[in-house]
């Protein structure tokens, strides 16, 4: 075996044997050392030299990339199509793209690319223009970043971190959206909170029929609901809302427990819904019907005196139970100046 490794053709024999061994026994993300590339049982043991030979000669088609872990060497597979397109890119071109693959879905910031690269920025421009024209990269809007220009590869969906998740649209909050579901929220919880039980008939209404004469008709009673027992625990889970919401056909993308679960948080901090078993399940504050009602009422005027301040300030203003108040600071991604529930709660504290 030693002796076949002498010779150019091969080495490039063992490589590709040690590329389709790395491909079938391992995930594509894997980072592999020395002993796990031996251990395939492709090439012998003991014999280090050729382990080289090989993984420089994969590295050199660009199906392997030789990286540094606790110090040590190791590589990472590359897919035949990441190599064809690398192989095809100039030195700084293959710089620039490794550094974008490296971030996965989160992208990055050009001066991040910069720093990393140590490239001029013209030449970094460059690159990312050809980049970009070739579709290998494309540039992203990152909601907590604004101002910032990242790029990501291509061929992935950026994360709901650079997204804002499904409450963001092109970047954009998206306010009647968020409205609209917490509603439908607050009503399926309510319905499954509350015990409906059967109410006396409603008073008669007396109605003329077709030859003249007169008929009583009963009026159906209003409904009536009682709260369940303490210790009831058949109250809706976060995955029940969710299979709820997206089977509601509400909802043109389908929503994953983490998004229902932002907004169960926004309706707890708003005294709609309570969370019980530490966030297990929720139920509703008002039955089905007042949560109807509530819903279907129109908004009062800035003069209304029941919308004003009449409580403790200090618990009633917005930053008192805001859920990001820990992010909040001047010049932030969540600041005071950009805050677009203080001056209207102040408006009508003062009465203005």
């Amino acid at each position: 075996m030693a002796s076949a490794g002498s010779s150019g053709g091969s080495v490039s024999e063992l490589a590709a044997k040690l590329y389709d061994a790395c491909l079938t026994k391992f995930p594509p993300d894997h980072l592999f050392n020395q002993q796990e590339l031996l251990g395939l049982g492709v090439l012998p043991k003991s014999d280090l030299a050729l382990l080289l030979q090989c993984t420089q000669s994969l590295v050199d088609q660009k199906l392997f990339r030789l990286l540094q872990q606790n110090n040590r060497l190791a590589w990472k597979i590359i897919s035949r199509d990441d190599a064809e397109k690398l192989q095809n890119l100039s030195h700084d071109e293959s710089m620039v793209y490794n550094v974008i693959h490296s971030t996965g879905r989160s992208g990055i910031w050009v001066r991040a690319i910069q720093n990393r690269t140590n490239l001029h920025k013209s030449i970094l421009d460059r690159c990312l223009k050809s980049l970009e024209g070739k579709n290998y990269i494309k540039s992203v809007h990152n909601v907590k970043f604004p101002s910032r220009k990242m790029y990501m590869l291509a061929g992935l969906a950026p994360s709901e971190d650079v997204t804002g998740g499904a409450w963001f649209t092109d970047g954009v909050l998206d306010e009647d959206f968020i409205t609209t579901m917490a509603g439908y929220i607050e009503y399926t919880v309510s319905r499954k909170s509350w015990f409906e039980i059967s109410s006396a008939d409603g008073p008669s209404k007396r109605i003329k029929t077709a030859d003249g004469s007169a008929s009583l008709k009963q009026e159906p009673g209003q409904r009536e609901y009682i709260p369940f027992p303490a210790g009831y625990q058949g109250y809706p889970t976060v995955a029940t809302i969710t299979a709820a919401v997206n089977g509601s056909d509400l909802t043109p993308v389908r929503l994953g427990e983490e998004s229902v679960l932002q907004l169960l948080e926004m309706l707890c901090f708003d005294n709609k819904l309570v969370a019980l078993n530490n966030g297990e399940i929720y139920r509703s504050v008002k039955n089905p019907v007042a949560v109807k009602q509530s819903q279907a009422r129109k908004p009062a005027g800035d003069d209304d005196a029941s919308d004003r301040l009449v409580q403790n300030g200090m618990t009633e203003a917005p930053c008192g139970h805001c859920p990001v108040f820990k992010l909040c600071a001047p010049g932030g991604a969540v600041s005071p100046e950009s805050c677009e529930y203080f001056d209207p709660w102040l408006e009508k504290a003062l009465g203005f």
